[in-house]
């Protein structure tokens, strides 16, 4: 019978949480907390603190499932069927698996291929900003 109330609630607070907007002050938080990862990640490459860059690992993956772009006003399209949207989940998808390929790199003792892939995490930040945030044009 419990599980039955917490299986609900969750249910309810999933469906609350897909009907929520997701805020420009709440992209700007993940947006530094994105940030914050990689400089743990950085850090823990640089001093081989596999502790340091896994924690790092996991804020960057946990923080990229969430970030969504910024939703133009006139759109009429729904949110998951923009450009940017869809753009936006494959980058945040490649994130994440270079992310863990940093890990697993890091973990067999591979600290250049470890480098390598945070390069690689670094390239698709970069190339998503390019698209959805414009800054070549800047």
């Amino acid at each position: 019978m419990h599980k039955k109330f917490i299986v609900l609630g969750l249910i309810t607070l999933f469906g609350i949480t897909l009907q929520a907007d997701y805020t420009d002050a709440e992209r700007i938080r993940d947006m530094k907390t994105m940030e914050e990862a990689m400089v743990k990640i950085q850090k823990g490459l640089l001093t081989n603190d596999s502790n340091l860059l896994s924690k790092g690992v996991n804020q960057l993956q946990q923080v990229t499932r969430k970030v969504e772009p910024p939703l133009k006003p006139n759109s009429i399209l729904a949110p998951q069927n923009t450009y940017q949207y869809k753009f936006s989940r494959k980058q945040g998808e490649k994130i994440i698996r270079f992310a863990e390929d940093i890990r697993e790199d890091m973990d067999a003792g591979n600290k250049h291929s470890a480098s390598k892939s945070f390069v690689k995490v670094l390239d698709e930040c970069i190339s998503c900003h390019n698209k959805i945030r414009k800054w070549q044009d800047k």
